[in-house]
């Protein structure tokens, strides 16, 4: 009899330990799976800068080194002081635009003034008919750099989509710095989206991508006429 006990016992406890790791194996493939999603979806926001950032070379530095080329090599535009003024206007603005793509590429401010200030820089570079407030609570705690420069793409994917499609008059950035959390709010009063686009938009899908990179949880809320709002939770461990 207690032999057939204790078969019965190594019995359930085989069972048991077999649903163990099959479920440690489930999950863990659903772990590679989410990983890979990541992967992919970040790899397609790089891949989207890059479309980005050749389409200004291409458009803007291209062609404006195209038309001062044509100015240089012209003899009589040289000689002409009108000429010579327009040349001397398409240097700085060349200039201007070189390093607009420069921090494109990598917004260097970060790393010599921090995140704040370097959002205070971009607020302050935008059109005055978009009134944006910065609002931090407590002190924000700096983190690494990969960390920062996430952050501050998903602001400046919200801000852009802002000014192209929401026809907001007004912004907010809430940043909130706790122990036990950050949390970042970005909103605005404009004509809000439907949340079945919410896929459909790549610049939605770029912000969606940085905010797994960075392991936070986030919610998008939004409205048709009644603007929108994304917040985003990182737990501090």
């Amino acid at each position: 009899m207690l032999s057939i006990i204790i078969v019965f016992a190594f019995i359930a406890y085989s069972a048991f330990v077999q649903k163990i790791l099959r479920e440690k194996s489930q999950q863990y493939q659903l772990e590679l799976a989410h990983q890979k999603e990541v992967t992919l979806q970040y790899t397609s926001v790089q891949e989207s800068e890059r479309k980005r950032i050749a389409e200004l070379l291409h458009d803007d530095i291209g062609n404006k080194l195209n038309i001062l080329s044509l100015w240089i090599n012209n003899e009589d535009s040289l000689n002409n002081k009108r000429s010579r003024e327009v040349i001397k206007q398409q240097i700085p603005a060349l200039i201007e635009a070189t390093r607009t793509i420069s921090h494109s590429l990598y917004p260097v401010n970060l790393e010599k003034f921090g995140l704040i200030l370097t959002l205070e820089a971009l607020i302050s570079n935008v059109n005055e008919s978009l009134h944006i407030q910065l609002i931090v609570n407590h002190d924000y705690q700096k983190r690494p750099i990969s960390f920062e420069v996430q952050i501050y793409r998903i602001i400046q994917e919200f801000l852009s989509n802002v000014i192209k499609h929401a026809k907001a008059s007004n912004m907010l950035i809430h940043i909130r710095d706790t122990e036990t959390s950050l949390a970042l709010i970005l909103s605005d009063n404009g004509v809000g989206f439907d949340n079945s686009i919410l896929k459909k938009g790549m610049g939605l899908k770029n912000i969606d991508s940085r905010i797994k990179s960075i392991n936070a949880f986030s919610k998008w809320k939004s409205k048709k006429g009644n603007g929108s709002r994304l917040i985003i939770i990182l737990p501090i461990k």
